[in-house]
């Protein structure tokens, strides 16, 4: 293969266990300077040239994940925020170095996670870098709101992306990367009946636009700390954080969830009347941790804040994680 990292395409997932693991937040909806530490969550400190950098917030994600294999710190970035600047600009202002990340990895083709797939990938030497996203992450899209009201949403440019040295790797399946340490989990089955996606999508197929609420393209990354159990990433969550954590379990074979991060996409009228039976299967998980990001809204925030208060972490721009 011709970059420098080992992909590996499974049927039978064997994900190694890391035993740190960094995730740092590049991209989120909010920014609060003022956070304490938490047992796992490191705010980035005040400097007195805050003011005049500071870290800024835009409606979209990206996070850094780092491990160290071996005495040598790999990393990856998994979405890339909104706008072409957003991330670039934090990278910058947080001085994170991401210089040395080997491969992107999409979670879906929307333009909060993939708008800074251009700029970002200034801040990478290697001359390739794979760019891993599902097929559908790259069809033209739209919403169409009940007033009649039509939304485009931009679609990656393939060939900008291509030229930029990006080489891009569409699967559909889990494949594992960096030691068979990091699990994209590629599409995830649908196995509820609450977690019916997104309504009023839609996505251009053969030419045509047709009715697409279920956002096939959407993925999550899977990580397994050593003794502690799963840390889990989603990007929006389209197909349900219930069906996703659910599927991290069957591809693992791991019961244990440690920590959940990411859009779980409950904020808004669509989805407030199944936020207490999601809040209710994430109870029945028992994760360590639950770190709301991006669009998952401020009432499921709060409703796992009620049941599930030590759980609970506010995330903000800048943030690292130490699992």
């Amino acid at each position: 293969m011709p970059f420098n990292i080992r992909m590996r395409i499974i049927a039978d997932v064997i994900l190694r266990e890391t035993d740190r693991v960094e995730v740092t937040c590049l991209v989120d909806n909010q920014v609060d300077l003022l956070l304490a530490n938490t047992q796992v969550a490191h705010r980035p400190s005040m400097r007195e040239s805050w003011y005049e950098r500071p870290p800024i917030a835009e409606h979209g994600f990206s996070v850094s994940v780092t491990l160290e294999i071996s005495g040598t710190k790999r990393r990856i970035l998994f979405d890339s925020g909104q706008s072409p600047w957003t991330a670039n600009y934090n990278v910058d202002a947080l001085d994170f170095d991401l210089s040395y990340c080997e491969a992107v990895i999409l979670s879906h083709g929307h333009v909060d996670h993939a708008g800074g797939l251009l700029m970002i990938r200034k801040k990478m030497t290697a001359q390739s870098i794979p760019l891993i996203a599902h097929e559908h992450a790259f069809r033209s899209r739209l919403f169409k709101f009940p007033d009649g009201k039509i939304l485009n949403l931009p679609t990656p440019n393939k060939p900008l992306l291509v030229q930029a040295g990006y080489q891009i790797v569409e699967k559909n399946h889990p494949s594992l990367w960096i030691d068979d340490r990091i699990l994209v989990t590629g599409e995830i089955p649908r196995t509820n009946n609450f977690e019916n996606g997104l309504p009023d999508h839609y996505s251009e197929k053969d030419g045509k636009m047709e009715s697409d609420p279920l956002i096939k393209d959407d993925q999550a990354i899977i990580l397994n700390i050593k003794d502690k159990g799963l840390v889990i990433v989603t990007g929006c969550g389209h197909a349900g954080i219930v069906n996703t954590l659910n599927y991290a379990k069957k591809l693992t074979d791991e019961d244990r969830i440690y920590a959940v991060m990411g859009g779980m996409h409950l904020t808004g009228g669509i989805f407030e009347q199944i936020i207490p039976k999601t809040v209710d299967e994430l109870e029945k998980h028992k994760p360590k941790f639950i770190i709301p990001c991006h669009c998952s809204g401020l009432k499921v925030t709060n409703e796992i804040a009620k049941r599930m208060p030590t759980a609970l972490i506010q995330n903000s721009v800048g943030t690292n994680y130490v699992f």
